[in-house]
């Protein structure tokens, strides 16, 4: 399985939303700037932060993005799903099916389609057990839990907007 960078990138735009003092928006160019990526880019991995509710879009001169919900409601499977989509990962290609084809009858030679299904079968399913077992650790890991370690005596909020 691969992830692509969006989703950590999208956890440190939540991070940096969630410290960022007095909840006030920021704009797009200001986080591009500090995650060192294009705000186009940027532009579109927010998109659909938004599109999932987990980010607020806000347009007016002061404007930008905050978040939509309090971190405590917001998991690591919600920022997965909002850039990976919620489909699964798995997909099978009937490889096995192709190879082990009769190649005058095109047909799947008799003597191993029974264990040739059973296989395909037992394969698929350790792999779909494996991602519910991901998605559900995913679910259980909030925004919140990863920021539990940093508490108001110890972290003053950062204004984003200040930062150079």
């Amino acid at each position: 399985m691969k992830m692509s960078q969006a989703v950590e990138q999208s956890l440190v735009v939540l991070v940096m939303l969630a410290l960022q003092k007095d909840d006030l928006p920021v704009k797009s160019y200001l986080l591009s700037d500090r995650l060192e990526v294009s705000e186009s880019y940027l532009k579109k991995t927010m998109r659909k932060l938004v599109v999932a509710g987990i980010v607020e879009a806000i347009a007016s001169k002061e404007g930008g993005f905050k978040l939509a919900r309090s971190i405590a409601d917001i998991t690591l499977l919600d920022v997965y799903e909002a850039i990976e989509g919620d489909g699964s990962f798995i997909h099978a290609t009937q490889l096995a099916d192709r190879i082990f084809l009769n190649q005058e009858s095109n047909k799947p030679v008799e003597d191993v389609q029974e264990a040739l299904d059973v296989a395909v079968d037992d394969v698929l399913s350790v792999f779909n057990d494996a991602e519910q077992d991901f998605k559900q650790r995913l679910q259980r890991y909030t925004i919140a839990k990863l920021l539990r370690h940093v508490s108001a005596a110890d972290f003053e909020k950062i204004d984003w907007r200040q930062v150079n």
